[in-house]
């Protein structure tokens, strides 16, 4: 059972004043199908989200990193708007137990899933955009990212090369190697599969990740295999 959505919003700090819209932001499908009640799930909410908290971190970017080109902003901003980074906020403030979800999801976590954490942390945005402005957004998101907008925690958003092109770029001088990436499991529901993946060496394997989807699970593998390489 989700906690009281008032409980969060005053954790948060949020001046709210359209409850119904931060209720919105938070309640899933699931929980609609299940309950028959007229109320509206997340999507819309969340649709809005994703442009909300691009504008913002564009943003931020654009004048943090005045001399900063276009091809290194790009990758930057997506890294900082990514799934991953978007659903270790939503954990940051245990969002998860304030998302309604319909008894099936709950049974299946679906609150630990971060494509779902991600959705509803990108819906609560929109609805404090809708609800309180831009600018008193942007306050609330920004200070959301704190801890990740530090010097230290910008380090890793400013490394713009992905774990799989470092990898390969490492093992390319000797081009009679091959590096590949092989499945080794899938499991977890039907309707949100994990990924276990091995990256390989010819035949040795160098690192092993999992993930929502086999792109993020070769990234994670890649990322594995170079912190070994690194001792």
């Amino acid at each position: 059972m989700a906690r009281p959505l008032k409980e969060l919003l005053t954790k948060l700090n949020i001046p709210y004043s359209k409850t119904s819209l931060y209720s919105q932001a938070l309640t899933h499908p699931s929980y609609v199908n299940e309950t028959n009640k007229k109320i509206e799930n997340y999507q819309r909410l969340e649709f809005m989200g994703d442009a909300v908290i691009q504008l913002i971190i564009t943003r931020y970017i654009f004048f943090k990193y005045p001399k900063m080109n276009e091809g290194n902003l790009s990758p930057l901003r997506s890294n900082l708007v990514r799934m991953e980074t978007l659903a270790s906020l939503a954990r940051d403030i245990n969002l998860g137990d304030y998302i309604r979800l319909g008894q099936g999801e709950e049974k299946s976590h679906g609150k630990e899933r971060p494509s779902l954490l991600c959705d509803c942390f990108e819906a609560l945005m929109a609805a404090c955009y809708l609800d309180l402005g831009l600018e008193k957004t942007e306050e609330i998101l920004l200070s959301l990212f704190a801890n990740y907008l530090t010097e230290e925690g910008m380090e890793n958003f400013l490394d713009l090369k992905d774990a799989k092109t470092k990898l390969q770029e490492l093992v390319q001088a000797d081009k009679k190697r091959s590096l590949t990436y092989r499945t080794v499991k899938v499991f977890g529901p039907s309707n949100q599969p994990r990924f276990l993946i091995e990256v390989l060496l010819d035949d040795v394997v160098l690192g092993t990740g999992e993930g929502f989807s086999k792109k993020s699970a070769e990234q994670e593998a890649a990322k594995d295999a170079l912190s070994k390489m690194a001792r």
